[in-house]
């Protein structure tokens, strides 16, 4: 027999969902027979599977010891990459707040948010060995809730609970998190824009188009808000700091927009002129210029109430102060 005693971070999902985490090998159908024949008791009563967990809950799972090791149990919070000492140190001074139930962080640039085919090291891989000893026991595992592009820096969200994670979901699933960036583009741009457009995505070079009608079924109406927020002169081009509001939120959706209104970011490579390609590259500047750095929750009803209205602020990476102080 094995006892599981409900964490903080585990509470809020069901008896299922917590055994699927907490014995990955076991079948849906052993798992059921198990708890009809009471081999799996809650609270020392019998359960359904559907019963929502609570922290302090037992739950007790009446397997031999070799049965569970088959099942597993296992720890599916700890890291999958080494993280060297320097790299979490980094990840510390880019935490902008944190308490039991979410961490938002102000990304690097050159950083993936999630592992993908290349295998190289994400946040997502930081954030778990930063809270692999406190949670290296707990079913849930700790992850980013929203992606950034690799050469994008700013705020990211992270759930490391079930409370956490299912909150900050919710919010971006629903719309009802504003997010704002900073952009510095090539050209002046003198007063607010509300761009409005189809976007098409062409998976097979992961890139975005932007038409002013749709083109296909395949294309997603998107809006994104620009205002100016700075004009900057740098060895005599024209620059702007724009303040831009993500209405929708597609992939590539800034970069691509900005692109199709004249305005394409210094330090794209992708979604460039050859005008501004060439400024970029006399600038030096080795990727685009853009920072998420405004996170509003909505005013609402929430389980963690003390996110509701709150915002969220994240100062923009020294690249980007190099450009910013050509100020006019």
């Amino acid at each position: 027999m094995r006892e599981y005693i409900i964490a903080a971070q585990d509470e809020g999902q069901t008896v299922i969902k917590y055994l699927e985490k907490v014995l990955p090998g076991a079948k849906g159908a052993v798992v059921f027979k198990a708890l009809r024949k009471k081999n799996i008791v809650l609270n020392n009563g019998k359960t359904t599977g559907k019963e929502v967990l609570n922290k302090g809950d037992s739950l007790k799972v009446f397997f031999s010891d070799e049965v569970m090791e088959k099942f597993g149990p296992r720890s599916s919070s700890s890291p999958e990459k080494q993280v060297k000492k320097e790299e979490l140190k980094g990840f510390k001074k880019n935490i902008v707040f944190e308490d039991d139930n979410v961490l938002i962080i102000n990304k690097d640039p050159d950083l993936l948010s999630q592992s993908d085919a290349s295998g190289e090291k994400s946040l997502n891989d930081l954030l778990l060995s930063y809270l692999a000893p406190s949670t290296k026991n707990y079913a849930v595992k700790p992850s980013v809730c929203n992606r950034l592009d690799r050469n994008t820096s700013g705020l990211v969200l992270c759930g490391k609970t079930q409370k956490g994670l299912k909150e900050l979901s919710a919010v971006l699933k629903d719309r009802s998190l504003s997010k704002y960036y900073y952009a510095i583009c090539l050209g002046e741009i003198k007063e607010k824009l509300l761009l409005k457009g189809f976007l098409t995505r062409d998976k097979e070079n992961n890139k975005s188009v932007i038409t002013a009608e749709k083109t296909g079924n395949d294309a997603d109406p998107v809006e994104t808000e620009v205002k100016p927020a700075g004009r900057l002169k740098v060895k005599g081009h024209i620059l702007t700091l724009a303040e831009v509001h993500l209405i929708t939120g597609k992939t590539h959706q800034i970069r691509a927009h900005m692109l199709s209104a004249g305005f394409p970011l210094i330090g794209d490579i992708k979604y460039c002129t050859p005008e501004s390609l060439r400024i970029s590259e006399e600038l030096s500047v080795k990727r685009q210029m853009l920072h998420a750095f405004r996170v509003v929750f909505p005013k609402k009803k929430m389980d963690l109430s003390y996110l509701s209205g709150r915002t969220f602020e994240a100062p923009v990476k020294d690249d980007m102060n190099a450009l910013l102080k050509y100020r006019m």
